[in-house]
């Protein structure tokens, strides 16, 4: 080839090459920096976040409400009773069917508790006695009333015609029923005594109607509890000593925090606080123990055994002589 076909050669590749570098440098000028931009603004959060949010949401499911402060503590009667009724004054202002039905085992077991540790203490509940006087006055006016329709009645058509006046004689004045209560209790009880001793309170019961006697004897015994001066019937299989009372009443407590401490659910931190609240005064008593245990002195130490003396300056072991 000739030097000038070589150079036309070269002048068409020097000719074409400003072409290529536009072709080659058209994808230059593409500019995708605002579209990456934009997708980097809604990416997904990375694996070990999503990972810890995970992590974290399952720890709050399993938080659980704190029941150890909640434990009963070893509590005497009073301290049983007192417990009982500062639970009741913070119960639930929305209660589960369950813990209304053991409040009201709690309010029970206290009442007995309560009346078995004034009578344990000597100290009999105040009870109005009006109740039983004015019950006391109808049964004996009505018994009085039917020996006197008898001692009324013509002598030919009336039975132990003699009897009746003895008894009408005896229970005839009815002004005892104006006196104070201790008298009154006392004068009927005399008349009562009167008719045994006589041999004719059988004789009133047949005149009278055995209903009649009988609800008289049944006010004067009642009437003279009401009094203090007569000592109550045997205690029924539901009303127990101080023992059995604190056992039961504990018993019910125990039972009461339970069903208001199921009402705080796993995980759900907005249901602790009114279960809290609730059973705020058992933390209370705790509490009021511990700091006492802590004020209590130490016990004292034991006093030191005395010495023991050695063998030589006791007798009784001293070698015999054989």
């Amino acid at each position: 080839m000739s030097k000038a076909a070589n150079g036309k050669a070269n002048a068409k590749r020097t000719a074409k090459a400003p072409t290529r570098a536009k072709r080659t440098g058209k994808p230059k000028r593409i500019t995708t920096a605002p579209a990456k931009a934009k997708r980097s603004t809604t990416l997904k959060p990375p694996p070990k976040a999503k990972a810890k949010a995970k992590t974290h949401a399952a720890a709050a499911a399993h938080e659980r409400f704190e029941r150890g402060s909640y434990d009963l503590p070893v509590m005497d009667l009073g301290e049983a009773v007192a417990l009982a009724t500062a639970l009741l004054a913070t119960r639930p202002s929305k209660p589960a069917p369950a813990v209304v039905e053991e409040g009201k085992r709690v309010a029970a077991a206290r009442d007995r508790a309560r009346v078995v540790a004034k009578a344990a203490a000597g100290g009999a509940e105040s009870v109005d006695a009006r109740a039983y006087d004015v019950a006391m006055d109808r049964a004996w006016a009505t018994f009085v009333r039917r020996i006197e329709d008898h001692v009324e009645l013509p002598p030919a058509r009336r039975t132990d015609a003699a009897d009746a006046e003895r008894i009408y004689g005896i229970v005839s004045d009815l002004s005892i029923l104006k006196l104070n209560y201790l008298a009154e209790f006392a004068q009927i009880g005399a008349r009562l005594d009167s008719l045994k001793r006589e041999g004719l309170l059988e004789v009133a019961r047949a005149l009278a109607g055995a209903p009649f006697v009988d609800e008289v004897l049944a006010c004067h015994g009642e009437y003279g509890q009401a009094l203090g001066l007569m000592a109550a019937a045997p205690a029924k299989a539901d009303v127990v000593d101080r023992g059995e009372a604190r056992l039961a009443l504990v018993e019910a407590i125990a039972e009461y925090a339970v069903q208001v401490m199921a009402q705080a659910r796993a995980g759900r931190s907005e249901s602790w606080a009114p279960v809290a609240k609730a059973l705020g005064p058992i933390a209370d008593l705790r509490d009021r123990q511990q700091r006492a245990q802590r004020a209590a002195p130490p016990p004292s130490p034991p006093a030191p055994h005395p010495p023991i003396p050695p063998p030589a300056a006791r007798p009784d072991l001293a070698p015999q002589p054989s």
